[in-house]
């Protein structure tokens, strides 16, 4: 829809309780207008949520752990995979919990 034409024809819009909170909810996430997320939700069937801080974090750490690996790969073919084993399984632990916290959201 052109930025230029108004939305001029109100539509009235009943919901159950359950679904009314859910809609505040995701309101309250991401940030915009009630009227603005039922008109997004009707006309585009989503609503893209913003990121929130502690997910950012997640995803840096997941980086840096990336990075991790990484250099663990490059030990492991230099000395051996033993040498590296216990790291390895450590990293990724740590990258399954963060992976879960990460989908949790």
């Amino acid at each position: 829809m052109p930025e230029k034409e108004k939305r001029n024809i109100p539509v009235k819009v009943y919901f159950d309780t359950d679904n009314y909170k859910r809609l505040l909810n995701k309101q309250r996430r991401t940030g915009i207008s009630l009227s603005t997320l039922v008109y997004e939700l009707s006309v585009n069937g989503y609503v893209k949520e913003p990121i929130t801080k502690e997910q950012t974090a997640y995803i840096r750490d997941l980086s840096g752990m990336a990075n991790n690996l990484n250099q663990l790969a490059r030990e492991a073919h230099t000395y051996h995979m033993a040498y590296v084993e216990n790291r390895v399984r450590n990293l990724a632990d740590r990258i399954d919990e963060l992976l879960i916290k990460i989908s949790e959201k």
